[in-house]
């Protein structure tokens, strides 16, 4: 399997984590900021393609989702990394589901990263089957604030309560690495998104990198 095969392979997998937690619900419907954020498809080095019709968000077992972000950008370098922004009512844990899949999962921990003045810190992975593995970034936001797994249940659970839609993202990044060159990868993804935030409109990049 190459390793773009392989991405759009996990941007599948992520997309169905709410699949094995019961049968579907009502659909989602969150507040459609995602389709007005203008995120870069291409800029410096770096050109994207989408991938997200891999994924039928109209299928009922999707209906946990709103919306979906999905691109595989690609250096010049031949480097390539996916990008994944999820709008969604809830959340469940990557390392569940990939470890669910039959991925062998290795906690990597926080790591924060500089971008454009502001600090962000992200959650890591290392997830690997047979001879292919990568490194999987991800963090999430509510109503522009980047939150953990306590807060994203609790404002969820709030968020019901009130009957009131909220902006909640969980944002990931997989790129193809080994273990020997995590710190590499996690030098790219730190360019990468840098490039991501400085480029798009003031206000905007806090809906999915937090403010």
């Amino acid at each position: 399997m190459n390793k773009i095969r392989f991405l759009v392979v996990s941007v599948i997998l992520a997309a169905g984590i709410a699949i094995s937690f019961g049968l579907p619900k009502p659909k989602y419907k969150g507040l459609d900021i995602l389709s007005r954020l203008a995120v870069p498809g291409a800029f410096g080095d770096w050109q994207s393609k989408d991938i997200s019709q891999s994924i039928k968000l109209e299928d009922d077992r999707y209906n946990f989702a709103s919306n979906i972000i999905a691109r595989q950008y690609t250096h010049k370098s031949g480097a390539s990394l996916m990008f994944l922004v999820l709008d969604a009512g809830n959340f469940h844990n990557p390392k569940v589901c990939f470890g669910s899949s039959g991925f062998k999962i290795k906690e990597i921990g926080d790591k924060d990263f500089t971008i454009a003045g502001r600090a962000l810190k992200a959650r890591a992975l290392f997830v690997e089957r047979g001879r292919e593995g990568f490194l999987l970034v991800y963090w999430m936001c509510i109503d522009k604030k980047r939150v953990d797994w306590l807060e994203q249940k609790a404002k969820q659970f709030f968020y019901s309560l009130i009957n009131k839609k909220k902006a909640g993202f969980m944002v990931r990044i997989d790129a193809p690495a080994d273990e020997k060159n995590i710190p590499a990868a996690l030098a790219m993804i730190q360019e990468f998104i840098g490039g991501i935030v400085s480029r798009m409109p003031a206000g905007q990049a806090d809906y999915i990198f937090g403010s």
